[in-house]
């Protein structure tokens, strides 16, 4: 009976946070950001915009982990600890945290989903896993991290970049107000960027 109340309470507790609506808080180049409602340490935030490429160059972008240095923002390095299958692997994402904070690692379970032709998701949560933390970053913990691509036609892939996690760790209210609204505009505009230059 008591694991019924459980279930029925998380299923409640699920359901309402779902119902909870992102709402827009900044616009730049084409470039929508949203925020939602969380609890206190907690960072949401979605950008959608579209890149200048086709889906599968956009795809092979953001799968090719050994570059991803070269154009997300604020990221050292990424390091493959497991490769599961084709699609799915263990990684550790390390990024620069602006000073006084200090730098965090992303340690995350991620996959790669194909829901058609014209439409794939890529999906990531953290793990813990002593045996790949790094004790020189503090453990930012992810609950989801989706990126959505959808081809449009005519060279033009829209992509929509959802995060929900807890950086975990001191940070200043005025770099997690940064993060928010400044992180996942310059992903899609660095990746954009970066994916004209390489055509």
């Amino acid at each position: 009976m008591k694991n019924i109340i459980l279930v029925f309470s998380l299923f409640i507790s699920l359901s309402n946070y779902a119902s909870i609506k992102w709402e827009k808080i900044h616009t730049e180049n084409n470039i929508d950001i949203y925020s939602r409602s969380s609890k206190s340490g907690v960072l949401p935030f979605r950008a959608t915009g579209k890149i200048s490429a086709p889906i599968q160059t956009v795809l092979n972008t953001l799968m090719d982990l050994q570059n991803k240095n070269k154009w997300s923002p604020k990221l050292k390095q990424i390091k493959i600890h497991e490769v599961i299958n084709n699609q799915e692997m263990i990684i550790s994402e390390y990024y620069k945290t602006p000073w006084p904070a200090t730098d965090r690692e992303f340690l995350l379970k991620g996959k790669m989903e194909k829901i058609s032709n014209n439409k794939y998701i890529i999906k990531a949560h953290s793990i813990n896993n002593a045996k790949y933390a790094s004790k020189s970053h503090i453990q930012s913990e992810v609950e989801y991290l989706d990126v959505t691509l959808e081809d449009l036609g005519n060279n033009t892939t829209s992509i929509d970049f959802k995060f929900h996690g807890d950086f975990k760790g001191w940070m200043p209210i005025w770099l997690t107000n940064l993060i928010q609204k400044k992180w996942p505009l310059r992903f899609i505009q660095s990746l954009n960027q970066y994916i004209v230059s390489q055509n």
